[in-house]
């Protein structure tokens, strides 16, 4: 395993930790376009590491016991379908497609955390009844961009979540991550069934990503993430300019 793999994935744990999404975002490009790996491929490992380390996130400091179950159960619902959903498109559409809208999307993310958008909705989060229907719809969205693009999705997952009645942003938190964890996995098999997976190293990087989570949550609990998050939102910029230049052969 080259010693990118050996730098990137505790990196993709250590952004999981911080702000409980963003892991996939850096995972992608890092596999694919800094170290080779073929796109479809990175996006599958990109969904395992994902996986097992949302599950370690949510372990820590039990974060499972601020799940409103009802909730969860619909949007997991809708989740696993759009993942699977998601991953079958993905299988299909042309690598550079998929690269461009990956692209895009971290670009989106990078403004959005720019703006301070997620103080914004946290604050005028109400606690409502849970609506079953837009839990099942918001799952199926997220869970599709989860398995076409190989990202977790919570940094779409945690404001739907406000806005269909979690009453925290640490209860939506970990309500994310476990639906992270089911929907990532559903992709993960789904690919799984069309591509030659290696699974010796997805281990080890699942192991070395565990190391990065440590580290996040070491940060987290002594530093604000206000500043972190500026610094995030300029490497996505960056990261997603990298990846547009690569899909067009402009970096020459």
């Amino acid at each position: 395993m080259s010693i990118s793999l050996w730098l990137a994935a505790p990196l993709i744990g250590l952004v999981l930790s911080l702000f409980a999404a963003g892991g996939g975002m850096i995972a992608v490009p890092l596999l694919s376009f800094g170290v080779g790996m073929p796109l479809k491929q990175a996006i599958a490992m990109s969904l395992i590491i994902v996986a097992c380390v949302s599950l370690i996130a949510l372990l820590y400091k039990k974060r499972w016991q601020l799940i409103e179950w009802k909730l969860h159960r619909f949007f997991a619902m809708g989740g696993m379908a759009g993942g699977f959903g998601g991953a079958s498109l993905g299988l299909y559409m042309p690598d550079q497609m998929q690269a461009i809208i990956f692209a895009v999307l971290v670009l989106c993310v990078a403004w959005l955390m720019h703006t301070g958008w997620m103080k914004s909705i946290t604050a005028n989060a109400k606690t409502t009844p849970c609506d079953c229907r837009l839990s099942v719809l918001a799952g199926l969205g997220t869970g599709f961009v989860t398995g076409l693009l190989g990202v977790g999705g919570g940094f779409l997952i945690v404001p739907l979540l406000l806005i269909l009645g979690v009453p925290s942003y640490q209860s939506a938190v970990a309500h994310s991550l476990l639906l992270i964890v089911s929907s990532s996995l559903v992709a993960t098999l789904r690919y799984a069934e069309h591509l030659q997976m290696t699974w010796h190293p997805a281990l080890l990087l699942v192991v070395l990503a565990v190391f990065g989570t440590l580290l996040g949550n070491f940060i987290a609990d002594r530093y604000s993430t206000k500043h972190l998050q500026k610094a995030f939102s300029l490497m996505l910029t960056l990261m997603a300019g990298w990846m547009l230049l690569k899909v067009f052969n402009l970096d020459y």
